[in-house]
């Protein structure tokens, strides 16, 4: 099988497995007071200090490690997101994990307002600049789309909005981002950033928060103390281990040529919602007239695995940020390919003339 669906999750790498299993060993709690505990607990905090530097983190930020990308951004709105005389602008194109958690609070009555995508899968920045005025509490903006791939201009967008109000929170999902393009945390000027494991290579299990002021920060699930006193829980020593060894091995790679080869071989009638203002490891597809599920299946039948959006929505039905960027006769019909480390430019080309074959087999089946 060959696997186009590294937007979904990555193959954990060897040496990251290593680290893992490597401090497993240590299994001591790194809250109690004996020698070994307090090496796990060091550990932990090197780690903690590792994030921080690769990162390009301002000084007195910190870096929380938390279960998953998605407990990190619930923590976020849940800590912002706090009185209904307060207005809180969302992008459209968010995570589920922020969509989802920001629509419970619109229907809970608060000032929630979702802003518009740009055709090209962009926040619309002009529609947040209208949005702006002294009620607004709290931003979040994704960094890039884990449908299309599209990049936000999160160090404008943090720009405009500091500029209207400094104490307005920004907050931005970086998990797509990370190992794709540049991160500064500095020059990007968030109040938060999400990122993930298992999306570079690392273990699932363990997600990571940047928090520019722990002063700020409400903490979302209480308990022992543990992390700064912000996220109560025993630390998972294997997995930050692993989380840190995968980010010290990521590195930035081109996909541009994987990219041109899969769309050269594509024949028929399909639009392409991954532009050039996009990462090039994921390419969103819509093909008209098909279901993109029996695409998929039929392609697994061939060796390649692909996704049909995120995973975190696949059993939702029709795609919403597709659905807000394409016309409706081709949402049913879409499909998201990812490239990773281990697949080949030749790859690219033989799944782009499956998939060609695929939607030319499921229209004759549907039109007898």
């Amino acid at each position: 099988m060959i696997y186009f669906d590294n937007a979904s999750t990555t193959k954990i790498s060897k040496s990251s497995l290593e680290a893992y299993n490597l401090a497993s060993e240590s299994f001591y709690n790194p809250s109690a007071l004996y020698e070994q505990a307090a090496e796990a607990k060091k550990e932990i905090e090197q780690a903690r200090q590792f994030f921080l530097n690769y990162f390009k983190a301002p000084k007195n930020a910190t870096f929380l490690f938390t279960g998953s990308a998605t407990e990190s951004n619930n923590a976020v709105l849940n800590s912002h997101i706090t009185r209904k005389d307060k207005k809180y602008l969302i992008s459209s194109g968010e995570h589920s994990s922020v969509y989802s958690t920001a629509k419970q609070f619109k229907d809970a009555g608060y000032n929630v307002v979702f802003l518009p995508l740009k055709k090209n899968g962009e926040v619309d920045i002009d529609a947040l600049k209208n949005e702006l005025d002294e009620n607004v509490a709290f931003v979040s903006v994704i960094h890039v789309s884990n449908e299309t791939g599209a990049i936000n201009d999160i160090e404008e967008i943090t720009k405009v909005i500091k500029n209207f109000n400094k104490n307005i929170i920004v907050h931005s999902d970086g998990v797509q981002a990370v190992g794709k393009i540049n991160i500064d945390l500095k020059r990007l000027g968030v109040d938060y950033y999400t990122i993930s494991a298992h999306k570079i290579h690392g273990p699932k299990g363990i997600g990571g928060l940047y928090i520019a002021n722990p002063n700020k920060f409400k903490p979302f699930i209480l308990g022992g103390g543990q992390e700064m006193g912000l996220r109560s829980g025993t630390e998972n020593l294997p997995a930050i281990m692993g989380f840190k060894t995968a980010l010290g091995e990521t590195k930035l790679k081109d996909f541009s040529k994987h990219k041109k080869a899969l769309l050269e071989e594509l024949k028929g009638e399909y639009i392409c919602l991954s532009g050039d203002n996009c990462v090039d490891n994921i390419i969103s597809l819509g093909f008209k007239g098909v279901r993109g599920e029996t695409i998929l299946h039929i392609l697994e039948d061939q060796g390649y695995l692909i996704g049909t959006g995120s995973a975190c929505n696949s059993k939702a039905g029709v795609n919403r940020v597709v659905s807000l960027l394409a016309p409706k006769e081709y949402v049913e019909g879409a499909v998201r390919i990812s490239f990773g480390e281990e697949v080949g430019v030749e790859d690219c080309r033989n799944l782009g003339r499956e998939l060609t074959k695929a939607v030319k087999q499921y229209r004759e089946k549907t039109r007898r």
